[in-house]
Parts: C-alpha cells; sequence; structure tokens
C-alpha cells in the first residue's frame, strides 16, 4: 500500500469517527430535551396545583421590600422655631451677606480684639490735653484684649448713634450670640476665617452730630507720642464725620447696648449656616474639662410629618450623639421680649435626637425611604393592611393544606 492509499483510508477513518460522534450528540441532546421538557412540565403542574402558595410568597416578597424601604434611613427636609439664650453658627454662603441693620439709637457700643480706628473732630480730654489739639486720631488696638467703648455724651439725651449695617463674609463665625433682657444689650462675637482674596467684614456707624464719650484701654495712637500714656484714656469727641467704618479682620467681640429693646427686623433672614450650635461651654481652665450647657428654653421640630417638642436645658443633636444637628438655613432670627432669641430653621438629616444629656438621647425622628414617598400616615395604614392580608392568607393555606391531605 502506497503511501498516498494510507492517507485517505486514516481520512475515512476520521470522517466515520466523526458521524458516530455527531449522532451520539444528537441522542444524547434530543435525550435531555425531551427530560427538561418533562421537568418543566412537572414544574408547571406543580405550581399551576399551588396557585395560593405562588401568590402568598409574592405577598412576601412585597411586604418585604415595603419593610426594608420603611427601615432604610434616608435624608429628609426638617424645620424648626426655637427660644434659646445663646447660639452660635458659621455662614456657609459664597457672597458677604447682611446680617445686622438699622440698629438705632445706640447708648454703648463696646468691640473687644484687634482693630484701626480713626475719629476725626474735635477733642477734649481732661487727662490727656495733648488731644484737644487734635482734629485727627488714629487709634490701633493691637491685642485681642483691647477694648474700644463708643457712648453718648449726655445720657439723658437720646443718642444718635446708629448700626447701618453689618455684613458678613464667607467662612465668618458668630460666636455666643445672645441678647440681655435687662440691659437690652446684644453681645456677639465674630471670627472671620478669610481665603485669599476675601475682602473683611465691615461694620458702619453713624456717629450722629451730638458729643461721643470715647474709651480705650489697651491702645496705641501711631500718630501722636504720649510722655505718660494712661492704660484707659477718656475723651470726648464731637464728630466732624458722621460716618465711620470697621473692617472685622481678626476675632472681635461685639456689645451693642440700646434704652429699649432692639427691633425684631435688625437680624436679616434667609442666613445659610453650619455648625450650628444652641450651647455654651461653662469653662473649667481645663480645654478637656468644659462643660457644655444647652441653651434651649422651648420650642419644637418637624420632619416627616412628625414633630417634637423641646423642653428646657435640652440639647438638639443630629444622627449621632455629640453631633450638631445640620442647619442649612435661619430663616428668621429675632429678639422676643422677656424671653431670648427667637430661631426659625431648617435643613436636611437623616435623624434627629433630643434630650438633656448629650450621650443619652430621650426622643428622636428618623427617616426612611419611604417617608420621602408616601405621607407617614398612609405607611401606617399599608403596615396594618399588609399584616393582616398575610395573616388571613396564611391561616387560608394551611386550612386548604390539611384538608387536601385528607
Amino acid at each position: 500500500m502506497t503511501r498516498r492509499q494510507k492517507n485517505v483510508t486514516f481520512i475515512k477513518g476520521l470522517l466515520q469517527i466523526a458521524c458516530k460522534l455527531k449522532t451520539w450528540l444528537m441522542v444524547v441532546l434530543f435525550a435531555n430535551i425531551r427530560v427538561a421538557r418533562q421537568g418543566l412540565n412537572q414544574l408547571g403542574r406543580f405550581f399551576a396545583t399551588r396557585r395560593q402558595v405562588l401568590f402568598v410568597l409574592l405577598l412576601f416578597l412585597i411586604f418585604g421590600l415595603f419593610i426594608l424601604a420603611a427601615i432604610l434611613p434616608s435624608p429628609h427636609i426638617f424645620e424648626g422655631d426655637i427660644i434659646v439664650k445663646e447660639m452660635s453658627f458659621t455662614y456657609s454662603g459664597q457672597q458677604p451677606k447682611l446680617f445686622l441693620s438699622s440698629v438705632q439709637s445706640l447708648s454703648k457700643l463696646e468691640i473687644e480684639g484687634t482693630q484701626m480706628v480713626t475719629f476725626t473732630g474735635k477733642f477734649e480730654s481732661g487727662s490727656t490735653p495733648q488731644l484737644n489739639q487734635l482734629k485727627k486720631l488714629t487709634v490701633k488696638l493691637n491685642n485681642p484684649q483691647s477694648k474700644l467703648i463708643i457712648a453718648a455724651g449726655d445720657q439723658k439725651q437720646p443718642s444718635e448713634v446708629d448700626l447701618t449695617e453689618l455684613r458678613l463674609e464667607p467662612n465668618t463665625t458668630v460666636e455666643g450670640l445672645s441678647y440681655d433682657l435687662y440691659r437690652h444689650s446684644l453681645a456677639f462675637t465674630l471670627q472671620p476665617q478669610p481665603k485669599p482674596g476675601d475682602k473683611p467684614g465691615t461694620l458702619h456707624l453713624d456717629l450722629g452730630e451730638q458729643l461721643l464719650k470715647v474709651t480705650l484701654e489697651n491702645y496705641e495712637l501711631p500718630d501722636i507720642k504720649l510722655a505718660n500714656q494712661p492704660e484707659l484714656l477718656d475723651f470726648t469727641l464731637n464728630p466732624e464725620n458722621k460716618e465711620l467704618e470697621l473692617e472685622i479682620k481678626q476675632r472681635n467681640q461685639i456689645t451693642l447696648t440700646k434704652p429699649t429693646i432692639i427691633k425684631s427686623d435688625a437680624f436679616q433672614g434667609r442666613i445659610e449656616t453650619k455648625n450650628v450650635k444652641f450651647l455654651r461651654l461653662e469653662r473649667t481652665g481645663d480645654i478637656g474639662d468644659d462643660l457644655p450647657v444647652s441653651t434651649i428654653i422651648e420650642g419644637k421640630i418637624r420632619m416627616v410629618d412628625q414633630e417634637r417638642e423641646l423642653k428646657p436645658n435640652q440639647f438638639l443633636m443630629g444622627g449621632k450623639p455629640n453631633t450638631p444637628l445640620n442647619i442649612e438655613l435661619i430663616r428668621n432670627l429675632q429678639i422676643m421680649p422677656k424671653q431670648g432669641l427667637e430661631v426659625r430653621f431648617s435643613g436636611k438629616t437623616q435623624a434627629i435626637k433630643i434630650g438633656l444629656d448629650q450621650d443619652f438621647p430621650v426622643s428622636s425622628i428618623q427617616g426612611s425611604w419611604l417617608d420621602g414617598v408616601l405621607p407617614r400616615d398612609a405607611i401606617i395604614a399599608l403596615f396594618s393592611f399588609g399584616a393582616a392580608t398575610i395573616t388571613y392568607l396564611l391561616s387560608f393555606v394551611i386550612e386548604n393544606s390539611s384538608k387536601s391531605k385528607h
């Protein structure tokens, strides 16, 4: 047999093997199809006789998803209206914001902190006669303990000193905002945190035309050298330039005092905020031992159709203890006679916690994903209906199963 004949014989053998393999695979495939078809038919007949069970299982699945949606926490909008003794916040807007305006007839304005002020007019000082010849005086308050006090020269006459406006720059923190109900004085501390290129916040005053009494403490007078500069300097000023602008570049504590209560429209609303706190710290001398004290007097807060009432000295927190509530907007701020500061606010959070102790809240509101879709009453109604329906169907299926066995 030649080599060519051997190759032909080999190829024929391969073809025969391929044909047999194909035939075997077809037999196996058809057999599996018949088995699968029989299995599907049996499964269909089983389900056809168990439609009630399938229906109950489907209801269980739907009810389980419903419960999951009602449990999963989700952020929701909240709103509150409370009265406090003191509060702090950081202005989070992107543009300068008018904070105070048209506070008229101030009997005294006190500023503590680093500041630069220039007065023009006629000066008179019994303790420092060098000032009597000046028409312009620049005052430098060069340390955090420096103090400037501007008061009406004649306390028996109505004051003409007005705060025309105070603007907050972005990222300025307002600390210790409080109102003394007996002295009719509003006090707060401004702590700017400017970014490169930001302008400082500004405080505009109208000094009026009446005689003023000015007191300086821990100060410098760059334009004049005094032989014996007193630690506390008093002088009277008959202002020539009524307008006085102060730039808030560093930490300044400001106190505004009036003979009567400050009007409610002095504060500007819709202040974008972060880190809002309704508490004060009782100093012990050691920062680690400072004790937070709630300044809340009363109020209400509402989220996902649930409302909670706040009692005196309770803390208002976010989802975690010792975490401030995420208040994003102060809608309105005003002074309430014989009470304190009324604050109306809103924000967004997953949970609100309330309690006399920050570590052990006793009341809470938590929003779920389902709360954003359905009202709370509808959710409760659906829970009741679903539980009753599944209970009835389960008893019906069990009863039919026992009858079919007999």
